[in-house]
């Protein structure tokens, strides 16, 4: 299952031409700046939405070395705590402690 998540990224930013092409031709990936927050929109994909966050993160990781996905991103999306979409468009509402588990694992290298 394919799912698109937002990740609060460090190490690039939006006016790096370089990553933010790279990010968007290998993953089509959009990096964004809101709040202060260096973001990342991108698909990955898994048997589950943890398999999936892991997958993506690895993936931008390998494409742009000098970025550093620090987190899921936790914004507004819909009040409800949905940090991910499935791509069918179906939001996906995680526990804390699944969050949690996803950012942990994205310190992974």
């Amino acid at each position: 299952m394919e799912y698109d998540f937002t990740f609060a990224v460090s190490g690039v930013d939006v006016d790096d031409r370089a990553a933010v092409e790279t990010l968007r031709r290998h993953r089509d990936a959009l990096l964004a700046r809101a709040g202060g927050v260096d973001l990342l929109c991108v698909t990955g994909s898994g048997g589950s939405v943890l398999e999936a966050a892991a997958e993506a993160a690895s993936a931008v990781r390998a494409a742009v070395p000098r970025l550093r996905v620090i987190r899921l991103d936790r914004g507004p999306v819909d009040g409800r705590g949905c940090v991910a979409h499935r791509s069918d468009g179906a939001p996906v509402h995680l526990t804390p402690s699944e969050a949690a588990e996803i950012d942990a694992g994205l310190a992974a290298p």
